[in-house]
């Protein structure tokens, strides 16, 4: 019954091509899979172009490398040549991560203790305690949601692969670190 009301009001106002078009939209998630779609969201088609919105540079870098695939999809999944080309833009947006409750335990807090016990000034050195821990608790969150640690410079990141996108690029890798 409502589908039938809502062909008769995309007829009547002659948008049924125009929603066709736009079903592009709908299909992104289902296109790129739930790991990719977690890092992006489609906003629009303009003309041929699809406009994706990704949380970061680098995502949008990485994705570019796929966009041909991800315009065959798209199209084949359609049924006619509705995208030619894809536009990926950095958006303010969070990654949606799996909620787990991490906890610091107390052998936690002290080798925190013992490794800032060098610092003079106490209440600097309860401020780095407590950024250390602050910093132990989001690396294990990020671990326990998904993330995995580079192979190659050991930071915690969410992302495809063994390797961070700032070592796939070149750039962070430890030199003096041998593996």
């Amino acid at each position: 019954m409502f589908s039938h009301w809502v062909e008769h009001v995309l007829e009547r106002y002659q948008l049924g091509e125009e929603y066709s078009r736009q079903r592009v939209l709908l299909l992104w998630r289902d296109v790129v899979g739930e790991k990719i779609a977690k890092l992006s969201r489609a906003l629009r088609l303009c003309g041929t172009t699809l406009w994706i919105e990704v949380s970061s540079p680098t995502v949008a870098q990485e994705l570019s490398y796929l966009k041909d695939e991800y315009v065959r999809r798209l199209n084949e999944r359609l049924g006619e040549e509705t995208v030619n080309s894809i536009r990926f833009v950095p958006g303010l947006f969070p990654v949606q991560l799996e909620k787990t409750d991490v906890q610091i335990s107390e052998d936690d807090r002290r080798q925190a203790r013992v490794l800032f016990e060098n610092l003079g000034e106490a209440s600097l050195r309860d401020s780095f305690v407590e950024l250390y821990l602050t910093l132990l608790r989001r690396e294990r969150t990020l671990l326990a949601s998904g993330g995995a640690r580079c192979s190659s410079c050991g930071v915690v990141f969410t992302g495809e692969g063994h390797r961070c996108a700032g070592c796939r690029l070149g750039g962070i890798a430890d030199p003096k670190r041998k593996d």
